[in-house]
């Protein structure tokens, strides 16, 4: 037992650590032996699978060099500095043999040559040869013009002569097509480039008038006539809710767009309280009324609106109309610059912006067709909502007085034509 344990041992040792021999050094069954001045494969162990006897002066393998190797994998013989003929050899017969790519530098020395009945394979690798044969002054022992081509199957009993007429040099086709590859990836990546800046661009520039282009032709090719409003029992289709502070401005951004008294091409009836609320009425029945009698809510949220407190009892309203019926009768507009904190601080505001989704005035004027094009759509349309714990409204308080601060600035309300 201990026996094989000390030969598990010494083999497992012998195939790990590097073993050296005169002639070679061992890495288990590795024979190692570049560089060594070896003239001819060196007597080795017979077990061996890999031989490196590269950068040597080996010029001659035959059919007894490795006989003893009947396990050896891989040889690698490159780079050999053997001049692969000596200088004083002036006749050679190479006849019925198999060089595949005669290097004719190892000829230079000749003055006879016999290469009859040799395969030759006719690739790139040819070329050299065949410039030889054309320019060299050996005499050959047969007409060079009897060479002909073994190899490939597509080229067999070509002769050489008629080969080096359509040979191409190696490498020139890759190099060439490398080439191509290189200058098709440059185009693309520079047209990739240029149209990312150039749309990057024209979107900072031009994405209002190229809204507007859009609409024009889908509403035109697609969409036909403007919409028929929904009919139904309501009186208006939006009752607006806004601070009597930011009238000037709701005037001239929102009613001047949707309300069809202040244009005919507009298409909503819009109920507003300067104009449409009864004189002499409760003031909380007005706004009750104004919710009930519409079909959607419109609540332009300012600074101004979120000190009203009769502006937030609206919101309370429509958000319990909205959550009763479950339908998006509620649309919350938020002017101003404002931090979202502001929002926050109001428990009924909290829980909108919290789950909902509500429309910001643009500060690009560019972007003003496209507010609008949303905000006539959440108009138009019934959707269904979901009805969230924190949605349950709080009172608000209609006895909130105002207090001094400027109203909402109309820097963004400018002559782009809108039309719905």
């Amino acid at each position: 037992m201990w026996t094989s344990a000390l030969q598990l041992v010494f083999i497992g040792f012998y195939l790990q650590v590097p073993t050296c021999y005169p002639s070679c050094t061992f890495y288990g069954l590795v024979a190692d032996c570049p560089s060594r001045n070896h003239y001819w494969v060196p007597t080795l162990p017979p077990n061996i699978t890999h031989l490196y006897l590269q950068m040597n002066f080996i010029s001659e393998i035959n059919s007894s060099s490795l006989r003893n190797y009947d396990h050896l994998q891989q040889l690698d013989l490159g780079m050999q500095k053997q001049d692969l003929f000596p200088t004083t050899l002036k006749r050679l017969d190479l006849s019925d043999n198999f060089l595949a790519s005669p290097d004719p530098v190892t000829f230079l020395s000749l003055s006879f040559l016999s290469l009859a009945a040799n395969r030759f394979y006719c690739d790139c690798n040819l070329e050299s040869f065949l410039k030889w044969l054309n320019v060299t002054n050996v005499t050959f022992a047969s007409p060079t013009e009897e060479y002909r081509c073994e190899f490939p199957a597509a080229l067999q009993n070509l002769p050489l002569g008629n080969f080096s007429r359509v040979i191409e040099p190696c490498g020139e086709d890759d190099a060439k097509a490398m080439q191509d590859l290189q200058l098709a990836l440059f185009i693309f990546n520079a047209v990739l480039v240029i149209t990312v800046i150039l749309s990057g661009f024209i979107y900072a520039r031009l994405r209002g008038h190229i809204f507007i282009i859009y609409k024009t032709i889908v509403g035109r090719v697609l969409e036909g006539p403007k919409p028929n409003l929904p009919v139904d029992e309501v009186q208006y289709d939006a009752f607006l809710s806004f601070s009597e502070n930011d009238y000037g401005w709701v005037e001239a951004a929102l009613l001047k767009k949707l309300d069809n008294q202040f244009s005919e091409g507009n298409l909503f009836r819009c109920c507003f309280e300067a104009r449409d609320f009864l004189p002499g009425e409760d003031h909380l029945t007005n706004i009750r009324d104004a919710i009930w009698s519409s079909r959607k809510t419109v609540c332009v949220v300012s600074k101004e609106f979120l000190k009203d407190g009769w502006c937030l009892e609206a919101f309370t309203l429509a958000q319990g109309r909205m959550l009763e019926e479950l339908t998006n009768v509620l649309v919350m507009v938020v002017v101003g610059k404002m931090a979202h904190y502001q929002l926050m601080k109001y428990h009924a505001v909290r829980a909108f912006v919290q789950r909902r989704e509500y429309l910001t005035w643009p500060e690009d004027p560019q972007d003003l067709e496209w507010f609008y094009e949303r905000l006539v759509s959440k108009i138009l349309k019934d959707t269904k909502v979901k009805k969230f714990a924190e949605d349950q409204p709080e009172p608000a308080q209609p006895d909130a007085q105002p207090q001094e601060e400027e109203g909402i600035q109309l820097e963004n309300i400018g002559p782009i034509p809108c039309q719905l």
